[in-house]
């Protein structure tokens, strides 16, 4: 069972430090200012964004 939930985390694993990375970065922004702040949630989703476009895209 352990080793089941290991192998779905691991799976999705770059996501998951992906957005962590993310979420610290946006929390980074929000101590300098407010209005850094609300800018990097705007950069962040438009970075995921592209992010999932890119990967729902077949291969060319």
């Amino acid at each position: 069972m352990m080793i089941k939930l290991f192998q779905t985390i691991w799976r999705f694993i770059d996501v998951i430090c992906f957005l962590a990375a993310f979420g610290c970065i946006i929390w980074g922004c929000f101590l300098i200012s407010l209005i850094v702040g609300l800018f990097s949630i705007g950069v962040v989703l438009i970075l995921v964004g592209l992010a999932t476009e890119y990967l729902a895209s077949p291969p060319k």
